[in-house]
């Protein structure tokens, strides 16, 4: 059997198993009586959306860019929502003990180690792709936020009116961020500051930014009380995964599913990689 030949029937015998839990979970679902109304879908997907900071009207351009549809989103968030469901009917053991946090904690040491770190909020007034007379406007309007900040406006107010960073205007301006994270330019000034203190204009790849640092963390090791919380939705997830792969296992294990004779042979075929002969080395 040709490589390629073989690798096309992996491929197929993993689209085929995709299709079948479908169908098994979709009856399991049916079996089960599990619904979720449209209105729990679209709040869901309201939720989603504003995690993403996006507006419900602009869901639809956003989706579309991976080919997808409101219906199929609705579709997917349903089935996403309805299996969760039926994980919460069906699992006994959903609760994480303390030993477990506590075990997690002991034996994962590098996870909880804090790198120095600044918390710092900016405005930032783009510049990307903009001309001439557009960065002069830019500068003319940090100039003004600067002014207001040395002056002692509130810096959380100041970012929400005009910063043009999506991902931070909503919350004040503000990051926390070890050395690494941002561009050069920012990371400087930020780590350069005192704390409370307002930065001049800083200029990086994106635009003007005014800069306060809110304050200097140092490295530290983060203690069990501080990360607990973290370590149980995590270690919440991971049981939740592992019961989930074991019970549609046993849905498989349990079905009666059954392939034509020519996609058994595939099916076989795809776990037996062939031999690939080893190239003549040349004599020199």
């Amino acid at each position: 059997m040709e490589i390629n030949d073989w690798m096309r029937n992996q491929i197929r015998k993993s689209v085929v198993d995709m299709m079948v839990e479908q169908v098994l979970v979709e009856q399991k679902l049916s079996e089960k009586k599990i619904k979720i109304e449209d209105e729990a879908v679209t709040k869901e997907i309201e939720q989603i959306a504003a995690n993403q900071n996006l507006k419900m009207e602009d869901v639809p351009a956003e989706i579309a860019r991976f080919g997808m549809t409101m219906d199929d989103l609705k579709s997917q968030v349903r089935m996403r929502m309805q299996i969760e469901t039926l994980i919460d009917n069906e699992m006994k053991d959903k609760d994480v003990k303390e030993d477990e946090i506590k075990t997690f904690y002991e034996e994962n040491p590098q996870y909880f180690e804090r790198p120095e770190q600044v918390r710092a909020a900016h405005v930032l007034i783009m510049t990307q792709g903009k001309n001439d007379e557009e960065k002069a406007a830019a500068q003319t309007k940090i100039q003004e936020v600067l002014q207001k900040a040395k002056a002692g406006a509130d810096f959380a107010t100041l970012a929400k009116e005009y910063s043009e960073d999506p991902g931070s205007k909503d919350n004040g301006g503000e990051y926390t961020f070890p050395r690494g994270q941002m561009v050069p330019e920012f990371e400087q000034a930020a780590f350069s500051l005192e704390d409370g203190q307002v930065s001049d204009i800083v200029e990086t790849q994106y635009g003007y930014h005014v800069i306060k640092k809110l304050a200097h963390l140092e490295a530290k090791k983060q203690t069990l009380d501080e990360v607990k919380d973290q370590i149980k939705d995590h270690l919440t997830r991971q049981k939740r995964s592992r019961f989930w792969e074991n019970y549609v296992e046993t849905m498989r294990e349990e079905a009666d599913i059954e392939f034509s004779q020519a996609e058994q042979k595939r099916r076989e075929q795809a776990d037996q990689p062939p031999v690939i002969p080893q190239q003549a080395v040349p004599q020199g």
